[in-house]
């Protein structure tokens, strides 16, 4: 997956998480059983996701629009 716009944190906290889109294994610890509980789900990840490319896109048409 190609980072549109995100910027990369070392050590992410949720809102971080949440504002990137990032796969649900960041920031997490695996718990007893071994699962991982995310921070968003797919749905949101996706949305997050999608917006961010689509501000990196608009911003790529216009640096291209000015010269």
């Amino acid at each position: 997956m190609k980072p549109y716009g995100v910027r990369v944190i070392e050590y992410p906290d949720v809102v971080d998480i949440q504002e990137m889109g990032s796969k649900s294994r960041t920031g997490k610890v695996s718990g007893r059983s071994g699962d991982n509980r995310p921070y968003s789900r797919g749905e949101h990840k996706a949305r997050t996701r999608r917006r961010w490319k689509r501000i990196a896109r608009k911003a790529n048409r216009e640096a291209c629009n000015e010269e």
